[in-house]
This record gives structure tokens, sequence and C-alpha cells, in this order.
């Protein structure tokens, strides 16, 4: 156990602060031990001092979690892209919903029960230096850099109080031979230790090849690119801090001696490198000449620079527009949609399943014996605002929608009439319990060609033939004048008196 749930057990004794209706949800029934063995567990298990990845031990893991996080801060298009997926997870924060609710709106969602408003005052004060945001966050991060993240649980008897990021690198799960966990180990820096349970850390990895304990990182996997990219840039710093300098070739004159050589080369280094020195001459004397062989190639290194952050955006998964990269011929976010959904779909909500998946598990049910309830992150809506007014728009005039349910959508009071769905097209409006006399009345306003001989139009009279206009003379009335008539007529004939206006 964590000092803090000691110091809270001395202090409170044998009473539950957070007490419930009913007792936690214990955990499964003891399984039957595995026989396979998980990648990269030696005999005996992983110890504190032996962390698996053959003959690595815990000193080489470390320098491999210290690596990734230095790639990690070093690259800006590897900030960008982490940043990214943990805020757009975390956006609404973590809420409690019923599970049978199917999001139409058509149940109505019964009141919480006691042991979800004790997981809902965890969630609002998970500990006194962190929001449920902030920890997430922290969670996503540790992910995406180095492939696990651990929490801890401060428990109060049976019941989780307080929630705590663990530091990744310093973190070791203890397993036996077959990879099943015994228990957890923080060893710092500075010599300090800490040992855990398996109730007291939740223990969140990526998918990984070969399966194993621990995650691999998309930080891993995009380290060529990234080390790649580092050395582009180190490189372009060089050009600019010595001011973009040409690449030339210096002949001496053949009697000189390899001191004066030496001399007016650094002499050419300090009076023509460097940011303070351009536009200053080459000189030279005695016979000896200068060429210029090339200029910098700024525009190729900006292009490697490039197609390596390409790259880099590749392996987190994360679309350019989401990196702040604005594509050329996409200026207009041409690809802003098409892309934002790419990105929720494939990258952020695999990732947010995940820890909602072990959140749910190891704090709503086996910390608060939590059913038919879950935590899962608010949906945010990030659409354009003239998307959103395009859809309410079109609802409304396909009758999806009722005036009153759009005038609600947009915070403003319902009117006389507005519970009736209406169709709207280019030329009329109609209401839908209207719709089967319209649909008559156009039938029967064409001339009905569909209706056999001997027949009744749907608008229950039959309709008489049009006299045929005679050759060579001009008709009286315009095709759209005879249009309008003929609806008339035929909406006259109709029960109910219905005209051109409706109703």
């Amino acid at each position: 156990m964590g000092w803090g749930s000691n110091l809270l057990n001395r202090l409170l004794g044998d009473r539950d602060p957070f007490p419930i209706t009913e007792a936690a949800t214990p955990g499964p029934a003891k399984l039957p031990e595995r026989t396979g063995y998980e990648y990269g567990v030696p005999p005996g298990g992983l110890t504190e001092y032996r962390q698996g990845m053959g003959a690595s031990t815990q000193t080489d893991r470390s320098s491999m979690m210290t690596e990734l996080y230095e790639a990690y801060l070093s690259c800006p298009w590897s900030w960008a892209s982490v940043t990214a997926i943990s805020r757009t997870i975390t956006a609404g924060g973590v809420v409690t919903d019923w599970d049978n609710d199917d999001g139409e709106g058509d149940q109505e969602t019964p009141d919480k029960p006691a042991e979800v408003l004790t997981l809902e005052r965890l969630l609002a004060y998970c500990n006194p230096t962190e929001d449920i945001r902030q920890l997430l966050r922290n969670v996503i991060v540790d992910l995406m850099v180095f492939g696990d993240a651990f929490i801890e649980i401060t428990w109060v008897g049976n019941q989780p109080v307080a929630l705590y990021n663990l530091d990744c690198p310093t973190t070791f799960p203890l397993t036996d031979e077959h990879g099943q966990v015994t228990g957890y180990v923080q060893t710092t820096e500075f010599g300090q230790r800490a040992q855990f349970e398996p109730r007291e850390v939740v223990h969140i990895a990526l998918d990984a090849p070969r399966s194993g304990v621990f995650g691999v990182s998309p930080t891993q996997a995009a380290l060529l690119p990234i080390t790649t990219w580092l050395f582009a840039a180190s490189n372009g710093k060089e050009i600019f801090r010595k001011g973009q300098p040409p690449t030339i070739h210096v002949d001496f004159p053949a009697g000189m001696s390899p001191s004066e050589m030496t001399k007016w080369l650094n002499q050419y280094a300090v009076r023509n490198i460097g940011p303070r020195n351009l536009g200053a001459p080459i000189t030279t004397k005695g016979g000896g000449t200068v060429n210029e062989l090339s200029q910098g190639k700024v525009a190729d290194l900006q292009s490697f620079l490039d197609q390596k952050r390409d790259e880099i955006l590749a392996c987190y998964g994360v679309p350019p527009s989401k990196a702040t990269v604005i594509e050329s011929g996409n200026l207009g976010g041409g690809t802003g949609e098409s892309q934002d959904k790419t990105f929720r779909v494939n990258t952020c909500q695999p990732i947010a399943e995940l820890i909602l998946e072990k959140l749910n598990f190891h704090i709503a049910r086996q910390g608060f014996g939590v059913a038919g309830w879950h935590m899962k992150f608010r949906d945010i809506d990030m659409r354009d605002s003239a998307t959103i007014e395009d859809i309410r728009d079109q609802r409304l005039r396909n009758g999806s929608w009722t005036l009153n349910r759009y005038r609600a959508e947009i915070g403003e009071p319902p009117v006389d009439g507005g519970d009736d769905p209406t169709l709207v097209d280019r030329q009329n409006l109609v209401l839908w319990r209207d719709i089967a006399r319209m649909s008559a009345a156009n039938i029967a306003a064409k001339g009905a060609p569909a209706v056999a001989a001997g027949e009744q139009p749907p608008g229950g009279e039959q309709m008489e033939p049009e006299a045929d206009t005679p050759q060579g003379e001009p008709p009286e009335e315009s095709h759209q004048d005879r249009y309008r008539r003929r609806l008339r007529e035929a909406l006259a004939r109709l029960p109910g008196g219905v005209d051109e206006r409706g109703p």
C-alpha cells in the first residue's frame, strides 16, 4: 500500500469516508495459471533489476526511455503530434453515462445511484495538484512517447480516493515468468523506492508486435525520421549560424608555405564566416585565386526537412492540418473535414477507448462497484459553424426537424405552429400531413399519364383531356401559366379545398 493509503487508514480507522449502498464488485474469479510465455519475459519473470528485453537490464530500459523523452522534446513535430492527440481526446473531460443510452433522446435516464455519484466526486477532485483532464493528458503523452502509462490509485478501505500519475521511465512491473503481474516498483534517479500492489497501479500499454508486457510507442517507431530530422535541422542551424557561406575553392600560389595557408584559412573564417561578415569580400594576393563552387542549398534542406516531417506525422497518425501544417492547394481547408474525421476515427478514438477500458474496469467496476453506468470522454463538436448550420437547414427543409426543434437547438423559444414538420422545395412549402394530397394534385396537374383508361386519378375525379392546340397557331398561354392553371383546377377538385398556398 502507498504511504497516503496507510496514513488515511490510521487516521480513519475502520470508518469508510465514502460509503455506498452495495459492496464493490469483486474481480473475476481466479483463473487457472496460463501455460504460454510472454515475449521479453526471462525465466523467473521481471524483477526490479531485470526488465526483460533480451539481455537488457533496468538501466538499459531507462536509457531507452530517456532517449525517447529527449527525442520528443527536441523534435517540434513529435511535440505537435502528441499535443494534438492528447488535447483532442480530453477536450470535453470525463463524464459518466448510462449504459442503455442510445443517444436518440427517446429514453428517460434514471437517477444516478450512490456509487456513480461517488465516482463523479473522484473525477471532480482526483488529487490536490491535478484535475482529471491534466492527469489523462499526461497518460496519453506517456503512451505516445514511451508506449506505457501508469496511474497510481490511493485506496481507503475498498474504495479509491485519489489518482496520481506515475513516472513511466522509473516504474517497472513485476511479473512471473508467464507475464502475470504480481506488483509494481518505482526507483527514481535519487534512489527513492516505492512498491505497489497490483490494485494500486493501473498499467495502460499500447499495442506491440509479439505482445509482451510493454507497449511500443509511435515515438519509438518514428525514432529514425526524428533523428534524421534533428541532424538535418542541426545542419541548417550551422549553415545560418555561419551566414550561409558559399562553397569555394582556393588555389594558393605554389610557393606559399603550409603555415601561411593555415593563417589565410583562419583569417577567412574570422573575416568572412558568420552573419556579421555577410557581404565581406574574399581577398587574396601573390597569385592566389578563389572560385565559387556552389551556393548553400537551403531549398533542398527545407525539402528534406518537410519529407522527414511527413514521415513523423504518419507514424503518429496525425494529418498535416492537425499539426498546423498548411498544405499547398488546400489553403481553404479543402481536405479539412476528411482529415479531421480520419484523425478522430483512426487515431484518437482507439487510444481513448483503450484508456476508458482500463479506467472503467479498475476504478468504476472494481473500485466502486458501478454497474449499468460507465465513464466516457464528453464529445465536442469541432465542425465549422457554416457546416453545422447547413445541416440544420437541410433537416428543417426535408422535415426531419420541426421549426421548434431547430429553434431549441439554437437556444430560441418555440413558436405557434412550429411543431408541424414541413417540406420546403424551390417553389412550395407544404405540411407533411398534406403531402399525399399535394402529390395527387401534382400528378393530376401533369395529365396523370400513368392512369389507365376508365380509372379514376388519385384526386377522385376523372380528368378531362385537354384540347389540342391547332397546328400552326401559337398557344394562348405559356407552359408555366398552363401548369399553374391546371394545378389550381386539380387542387380545387380535391377534398378539403386546398390551393397553391396550402390549406
